[in-house]
């Protein structure tokens, strides 16, 4: 039986050579954690999520039990759920004060920023939103990097967060729907520039952009923890969650494939992935990563010493009873 690492001592690893240092510095990362005893692993995705939220990440957790992990629209819709969209327009916003030279203030008021960005520096603020405009047109309008819909998306987040009112908060609402999939009319969002479904086809690249994002917005990253348990097993257990046929499965582990792929595009991001033990099953015909040979070659071990763990693979097996330090 291949070595086990306890879980303490490799959340403990993660946090000190990927949140505090390599995340932190705009790389990005998947691990795949397998848990060999189920009840591990909310002790497992707790520990990962209190490390990154101590560390400032924003966290997201995502179950293949309620979220369909085989369709990228999907993931990204559920993501996008969990981002503090209002408090990353507002921090942009006082990051482009800062640059200028403006005053912040120093306590959190229910006024709209450029009333209260105008009253702390004696400006009227008629004359303050103008100059602000061009702060957020020049260097969030301005981020070519950034997928189309997407910039236009966060430009027009900053410019509600910044005039507030009724049409902002209006905006504000609009926006976020399309962004989550709660409302995917085009004819809601044209107005604002926007004239693309959020759909499998532009998803990722729409997930890279909120990577970027997140990070101008003043966060290290986010830290995605991803559990496919549900993806592994065979006979439809008919409990009123997802159940993954084998053509779905395929489909999710071609998702994780590409992300795997996609590293050095995404910036600042750390996703947790923690399968069944029925994911380490190497067989061709199982529901495990030998079912899907473009998965397996990227994660799976093949050289491997029998007592020690190298914390720094992309597969590591997590169990108190076995610790691979031997």
């Amino acid at each position: 039986m291949p070595a086990t690492i306890d879980p303490e001592r490799w959340l403990e690893f993660l946090r000190t050579e990927y949140l505090e240092s390599f995340i932190h510095d705009g790389g990005a990362s998947i691990k795949f954690a397998v848990p060999l005893d189920e009840h591990l692993r909310e002790e497992i995705e707790n520990g990962i999520s209190g490390h990154a939220i101590n560390a400032g990440y924003i966290v997201v957790r995502i179950s293949s039990a309620v979220t369909r992990v085989h369709m990228i629209d999907q993931l990204f819709f559920r993501v996008a759920e969990q981002i503090p969209w209002r408090q990353l327009s507002r921090n942009v916003i006082v990051k482009l004060a800062k640059e200028e030279g403006y005053a912040i203030p120093t306590e959190r008021n229910p006024e709209p920023m450029a009333q209260s960005l105008a009253a702390v520096n004696g400006l009227d603020p008629g004359m303050l939103t103008m100059q602000a405009l061009r702060w957020i047109s020049s260097h969030v309008f301005g981020q070519q990097s950034l997928a189309h819909d997407f910039r236009f998306a966060v430009t027009q987040l900053c410019q509600a967060e910044l005039s507030g009112g009724p049409d902002g908060d209006t905006m504000v609402e609009v926006i976020t729907d399309w962004l989550t999939g709660r409302n995917q009319a085009i004819s809601a969002v044209k107005p604002y520039g926007i004239f693309s479904r959020v759909t499998r086809s532009n998803a990722r690249h729409l997930f890279e952009s909120l990577l970027q994002w997140v990070r101008f917005a003043g966060y290290p990253g986010a830290v995605v923890i991803l559990d496919v348990s549900r993806v592994t097993i065979a006979r439809n257990p008919r409990d009123d969650l997802l159940f993954y046929t084998k053509a779905a499965m395929f489909d999710a582990y071609e998702v994780l494939r590409q992300f795997i792929d996609a590293t050095d595009r995404m910036k600042g991001c750390l996703i947790i992935v923690t399968p069944s033990l029925d994911f380490l099953d190497i067989e061709p015909f199982g529901r495990g990563m030998g079912a899907y040979n473009a998965l397996k070659l990227r994660v799976y071990d093949e050289i491997r010493d029998q007592r020690l763990v190298n914390p720094m693979s992309a597969l590591v097996r997590l169990s108190q009873e076995r610790d691979g330090r031997g």
